[in-house]
């Protein structure tokens, strides 16, 4: 590309040109151009823009193509990659995997680009997306709301081999945190900013799943990115994060000695993980502790719970999810037991004794053919209901107790067609709130990403928010428990789930709730202590003067 020539500047976006809705008028779609190093591009790419293109608010204007051919990897990584992809992404399309992107995406225009000038094409673009290895420089004045790019890691842009070797590095240095987004640079010599950016947990035994996972995950940003953009126009990217750091960092596949080091690395780190299971059973168990709230702060959990009491089970199952009740001065933990040989769990039931803090032996309450767990309670307009997570039927059930605490009848689907985890309900001043988390499409990530519904009523239809997911960060966004009010302060609970799933807790205020807003922060992170043999925390509740937790542990097999 390089004997192309820059653009002519564009001026800054003018009021004829706005994209965001305004008083009496529909906003027009934006137009995107995108600028590719070769035809034959990464699957997810052609994913990512077929969104796009798909989308009501914007469509592909041009695709102009550089014409350079694709970088050959050395035949060591491929060896590697191969007997990867075998052992753990076996019979998984790769979206890493070549397509041509002008015969997959939808788009108006064309242009393979030699020695011109780039404004000669005529252009009139809102976005110009360069990918691959393309010179966004060349880009810069070229559209209204600047040059856009990928990325993956930190935040530079990784030229050279850096979207086939993303997530590797991660795997390799055995990183918590596979990061990944979308920059933009306004003007030229301007500061890029952030216009998306999400953390996934990093899959510490394979780079090609890591890999998969990371590309799934990040083909759903630039229709999100977009689609934020087409609302709320120049002012919103004006408002994005500054990145700070080196606009650019070469990427090179590693060589022999490096990557026989990293591959070494790795399958230690595999070799480890097989002994840690052949040895221990790793289980969840519950844990529990009466407290009157004017002794201070009720949910307060110390990292090796000291003052709890455990209920651990037996080893050929574990128990998670604690939900509890306060009934006529009698106290009930609703849970997910899972024995390991069914491969599904029910939701189980114990007693606790406020007095000797004993615990019933536990009764099981709801069983179906799919799996349940995360056993949501609440009680609304005389009726006590529960919302096990269905995820795996795809769909949000409503039961209603008809004979405590047996029998459970199924009174409504509330959202069905959609994998939602770990669904948490709040009623607010003028409607219901559902937050769970939901994979992006493609991806069997269900730890990253927060999204929202709401309806009039618990039984009604249940509305998307139109920013879902409103956050896509492993560390704080999986729901944890109920929300609950603190000194006038509504706090969500959400997990920690990097390294790890359910590392810990992380406590969030929620600033604002709205049908068309949300934003929260953490306010604080609960980490157990792995002195006391807790290698993890993730769920919260409170009922009256009870307060559960569930923990996760390693036991010895033999």
């Amino acid at each position: 590309m390089g004997a192309a020539m820059p653009a002519k500047a564009a001026p800054p976006p003018s009021p004829e040109h706005a994209v965001a809705a305004s008083s009496g008028t529909q906003p027009r779609r934006l137009r995107v151009g995108l600028f590719v190093d070769s035809r034959e591009q990464p699957r997810w790419v052609a994913e990512a823009f077929s969104r796009v293109a798909r989308a009501g608010f914007a469509e592909i204007s041009l695709i102009a193509v550089a014409g350079e051919p694709a970088t050959e990897p050395p035949a060591l990584w491929k060896l590697y990659d191969r007997m990867d992809r075998w052992t753990f992404a076996r019979g998984a399309q790769d979206p890493a995997g070549r397509v041509d992107l002008v015969r997959a995406v939808p788009h108006r225009k064309f242009a393979q680009l030699g020695s011109l000038a780039l404004h000669e094409l005529g252009l009139d673009l809102d976005v110009a997306f360069a990918v691959g290895r393309f010179d966004d420089g060349l880009l810069d004045g070229i559209a209204r709301y600047g040059v856009w790019r990928f990325y993956f890691g930190g935040g530079s842009h990784e030229a050279g081999a850096g979207e086939a070797l993303a997530g590797f590095r991660e795997v390799a240095e055995n990183a918590a945190l596979s990061g990944s987004g979308l920059k933009v640079r306004l003007a030229a010599g301007a500061a890029s900013r952030f216009a998306y950016q999400s953390w996934s947990r990093t899959y510490p035994l394979s780079a090609a799943r890591n890999r998969a996972q990371l590309l799934a995950k990040t083909a759903a940003f630039a229709e999100r990115a977009l689609r934020e953009l087409h609302r709320s126009g120049y002012g919103w990217l004006e408002q994005c994060r500054l990145f700070r750091g080196p606009e650019e960092s070469r990427v090179a596949y590693p060589g022999t000695l490096e990557l026989a080091r990293d591959v070494g690395a790795i399958a230690a780190r595999i070799g480890r993980r097989g002994l840690e299971k052949a040895l221990n059973v790793e289980q969840w168990f519950i844990a529990y502790r009466f407290r009157e709230s004017r002794f201070g702060d009720a949910r307060a959990i110390p990292p090796d719970l000291r003052g709890f009491t455990r209920l651990t089970p037996p080893k050929d199952r574990y128990w998670a999810d604690p939900f509890p009740l306060a009934m006529n001065g009698r106290y009930f933990v609703f849970f997910e037991e899972l024995p390991f040989k069914a491969g599904k769990a029910h939701i189980s039931m114990v007693e606790i004794d406020p007095v000797s803090g004993g615990a019933s032996q536990p009764v099981r309450v709801l069983e179906r053919p799919y799996h349940l767990s995360y056993p949501f309670l609440l009680e609304h307009e005389g009726q006590l209901y529960m919302i096990p997570e269905t995820a795996r039927h795809g769909t949000v059930e409503l039961y209603r107790c008809v004979d405590f605490p047996r029998s459970w009848k199924l009174e409504r689907v509330l959202i069905d067609g959609l994998r939602c985890v770990d669904a948490t309900f709040h009623r607010g001043h003028d409607r219901w709130w559902l937050f769970a988390n939901v994979a992006a499409k493609g991806s069997r990530m269900y730890d990253d990403e927060l999204h929202l519904f709401h309806a009039e009523k618990l039984g009604g239809e249940w509305t998307p928010h139109p920013r879902n997911p409103v956050k896509s960060d492993a560390r704080c966004a999986r729901p944890a428990g109920q929300l609950y009010w603190r000194n006038g302060a509504l706090y969500r609970p959400a997990q920690i789930c990097a390294p790890l799933y359910g590392s810990g807790l992380s406590i969030n205020r929620v600033l604002r709730l709205t049908p068309t807003e949300y934003a929260e922060r953490q306010v604080e992170r609960i980490l157990p202590s792995r002195r006391e043999g807790l290698l993890g925390l993730h769920t919260v509740n409170r009922a009256g003067d009870l307060t559960v937790v569930d923990a996760f542990m390693r036991r010895p097999r033999f």
